[in-house]
């Protein structure tokens, strides 16, 4: 247990908030303070994290932007636009760890937005940006621009300490558009499922042989190009199920029409948020999980359902593919199940299952994280100060 410092940490409302301050809590308990940028000062996704409210330009206000020299260290909570603004009005005496959650660096690792798109999600996103560039639209940016002034992203990460990225290869992917001062490798996760599936995975079993595609409303899931091979396959009474929930609306709306019409009532999209146990009862009829990213994406979904016992799917040029295979782990890239979608009505064996949980285990389950969680705060703690 660590005692005697503390550690700031900058988030926005977000499911990943509450496991964040479980794991930094339970190593270092009453040396957290949590800090969200909001004009409202509503909640939607933080039920148990104590957070304290801020002014979203307290970074302009000097006597804040002192009082938070006294931290130890400051944990950016995904590179937002605030947190960028906090990081460049900073005093140079500060350390920074970025907790990265893949959206706020595929725009370094990918500076084209359409490599992440196949050609008819492509097309989709076309048209949504159209639509999205209204009036109403351009008035909001024009607010922000207000509040956010555009700041170079990567002089920013440069004065940054260390960076946790989901994965490590990821971490050499964003360092390679770098030619110095890139933060240090740390390795920390969110670990968002450990502790569920662990407690039902001696005791809950895949139940059908149903058929998850993608993980939310996102266009990088490029859901319609599965759609399309699975609309020639004779899937045999298998429902698919596709997670909306979250994500963008016009885009899930065009998902559930397409769905509606290509598989009649074989196809069941999640609307609504759900509590994650009752997620996970429900997906846990799924023995085949398709996910047709180029870009991370889903992790939390890939790693329950392969606790649970689930052939999982991945496109190759995905990092989570390569990390993947790597460790171990018994998975499958799309080219395999085109070549031969028979895959979809067998299952992993008893061995196959158990040797995936395992892996898992060592690098996702609770007492992983809490370890790398004591690490992060020892080495970040013992590491030099950064000069004025």
């Amino acid at each position: 247990m660590i005692q005697n410092i503390k550690i700031l940490h900058l988030v926005s409302d977000n499911i990943f908030i509450d496991v964040a301050y479980h794991h930094f809590e339970s190593v270092a308990p009453l040396c957290n303070t949590f800090l969200i940028p909001s004009f409202n000062k509503k909640l939607k996704d933080i039920k148990k994290t104590p957070v304290e409210f801020i002014n979203p330009i307290s970074f302009k206000n000097p006597f804040f932007m002192k009082s938070v020299e006294k931290y130890d260290f400051v944990v950016l909570h995904a590179l937002s636009q605030f947190n960028q603004e906090f990081v460049a009005h900073a005093s140079p005496c500060l350390k920074f760890v970025w907790i990265g959650m893949g959206l706020d660096y595929y725009d370094i690792i990918c500076e084209d937005g359409e490599s992440l798109y196949q050609e008819q999600s492509k097309d989709i996103v076309k048209c949504l940006v159209r639509k999205k560039n209204s009036t109403s639209n351009l008035l909001k940016q024009l607010a922000k621009s207000v509040t956010y002034k555009k700041l170079g992203k990567k002089v920013l990460i440069e004065k940054i300490n260390f960076f946790a990225p989901v994965l490590e290869n990821e971490y050499h992917l964003v360092a390679s558009k770098f030619r110095s001062n890139f933060p240090d490798y740390i390795d920390w996760n969110y670990g968002l499922t450990g502790g569920l599936i662990e407690e039902k995975m001696n005791h809950c079993n895949l139940n059908s042989n149903d058929i998850l595609v993608g993980n939310s409303a996102t266009p990088t899931n490029n859901h319609l190009e599965i759609f399309d091979f699975l609309r020639t396959q004779n899937i045999n009474g298998k429902k698919i199920i596709c997670p909306l929930s979250y994500g963008d609306s016009e885009y899930a709306s065009i998902l559930r029409n397409k769905g509606k019409v290509y598989f009649g009532n074989s196809f069941l999209s999640l609307d609504e948020f759900m509590s994650y146990e009752n997620y996970i009862n429900l997906i846990s009829s799924c023995s085949n999980v398709i996910m047709n990213h180029y870009r991370q994406q889903g992790l939390g979904n890939i790693i329950a359902m392969l606790y649970l016992g689930a052939k999982v799917f991945l496109n190759e040029k995905n990092p989570l593919y390569a990390y993947f295979k790597e460790n171990g782990v018994v998975i499958f890239n799309l080219d395999e199940l085109y070549n031969n979608p028979s895959l979809l009505d067998l299952s992993l064996s008893e061995k196959d299952i158990k040797k995936n949980r395992q892996i898992l285990q060592l690098i996702f389950s609770e007492k992983a994280i809490l370890n790398k969680t004591e690490n992060l705060i020892r080495k970040v703690i013992s590491s030099s100060k950064p000069s004025n």
